[in-house]
């Protein structure tokens, strides 16, 4: 059935794919604690946690070769199908949970086709929100989009380890479950504009290929990928750092919960911020002084001595990291033909997910050898020179933010 483009902000599709998309954001936060403890409880194992973690991301390699199926298929089969297979997933492991210890090797499993399934959902879910809302009032639903994401992030991270320690992780992995079931029943109700088909008698991997060389004519689709990849990687020393430096600060573990609740609600203030200024902020130009702006607050990470200071350079770093997300979504959406949304959206999430685990890596070796003021400073002056690399990209590319296609 084709449906009409949309006429307004606010219609019946977005507001249900709005409400779905929060409430699993949500239960994702929840069954991520969920299962780590469970994990813990089970093994006493902080390293099988470690391997647990790393299975369910590894997929995300996979996803350029999910993001080229993606564009080849009708887009609500990735989205119901996506929701109720890690719904699935989910509840079967809080079931049995319910009953007993769960084996470790079908932990694993769930894990990483959750992952697997992710990496699958994701490329299609990056070009729903450009379908369901104005051009002129894109920039609004993003930040909204973006916001109630990170408020739900927040009240499962905040109250997650509350309610698994009232309930246990079962009845946690049952409500993630369960919002999964839901979500796919809100997808099914959402309509989607009719997008054009694939070529016809395109191969697979021709559409593969095609897609690497869709986002190499231009330097913004280039190095979207480059910047998301800096961008998590800015993140890895805190990640990685921060439970020590609170305790060398006498904070300890409540002021590694606070810093980083602050940095979420950061993130939530500066994203609903965007979405009320909506067009009056070029998003394209805020990019490169964001990026810059994310440099400057680490290297001052580096010069901080008490605990309010972290606690207050969190929330700045939340609202622009807000901003510099907000601006890249903007970039890919406005400068992508809806027709690679997958393909290029996989690429640019297969490179940043990779930024903060490459970044961990090459922390590690040093990491109890030098301090960490001097790892934030050398991750801030990172990040600057990146920012700056950014702003060469924009100069360069001095084409008008309408789609490659229209480019010829």
């Amino acid at each position: 059935m084709t449906h009409p483009a949309p006429d307004r902000l606010w219609n019946r599709s977005f507001l249900l794919w709005w409400l779905g998309s929060a409430q699993s954001a949500l239960g994702t936060a929840l069954a991520g604690i969920a299962t780590s403890f469970l994990v813990l409880h089970q093994t006493g194992s902080a390293g099988k946690m470690g391997v647990n973690l790393a299975l369910a991301l590894l997929p995300g390699l996979l996803s350029p070769v999910f993001g080229t199926l993606v564009d080849r298929l009708p887009l609500k089969i990735p989205l119901i199908l996506g929701n109720v297979l890690r719904g699935a997933l989910q509840l079967t492991v809080g079931l049995l949970a319910l009953r007993g210890p769960v084996p470790l090797e079908l932990i694993y499993a769930a894990s990483f086709l959750t992952g697997l399934i992710g990496a699958f959902y994701s490329p299609a879910a990056v070009g729903v929100t450009p379908r369901l809302v104005p051009r002129a009032q894109l920039q609004r639903a993003t930040g909204l989009m973006q916001g109630s994401t990170q408020v739900m992030q927040l009240a499962g991270l905040v109250g997650g380890g509350a309610l698994i320690g009232v309930l246990g992780s079962a009845p946690a992995l049952l409500i993630d479950g369960s919002g999964f079931l839901i979500f796919a029943a809100l997808t099914a109700l959402v309509q989607l504009p009719t997008r054009g088909a694939a070529p016809q008698g395109e191969r697979f991997w021709t559409a593969f290929r095609a897609g690497f060389d869709y986002a190499r004519r231009s330097p913004l689709t280039l190095g979207l990928p480059v910047l998301t990849f800096f961008l998590n990687a800015a993140f890895a020393p805190m990640e990685m750092l921060m439970p020590a430096r609170m305790t060398a600060l006498g904070a300890g573990a409540q002021g590694f919960g606070l810093f980083f609740g602050l940095l979420l609600g950061g993130l939530a203030a500066g994203s609903f911020g965007m979405a009320a200024l909506g067009d009056r902020v070029d998003a394209r130009r805020l990019s490169a002084p964001a990026f810059a702006a994310l440099g400057v607050t680490v290297l001052l990470l580096s010069l901080t001595q008490t605990p309010a200071q972290m606690y207050a350079l969190a929330f700045v770093m939340g609202l622009v990291n807000a901003a510099l997300n907000l601006s890249i979504s903007m970039i890919f959406q406005k400068r992508v033909d809806p027709a690679y949304y997958g393909r290029v959206g996989s690429l640019l999430g297969m490179v940043s997910t990779a930024g903060m685990p490459l970044a961990m890596l090459l922390l590690a070796p040093v990491a109890d050898h030098v301090t960490v003021s001097a790892v934030f400073a050398v991750a801030g002056t990172l990040t600057l020179l990146a920012a700056a690399g950014w702003h060469a990209l924009l100069v360069r590319d001095r084409a008008a933010p309408a789609l490659l296609a229209a480019q010829g």
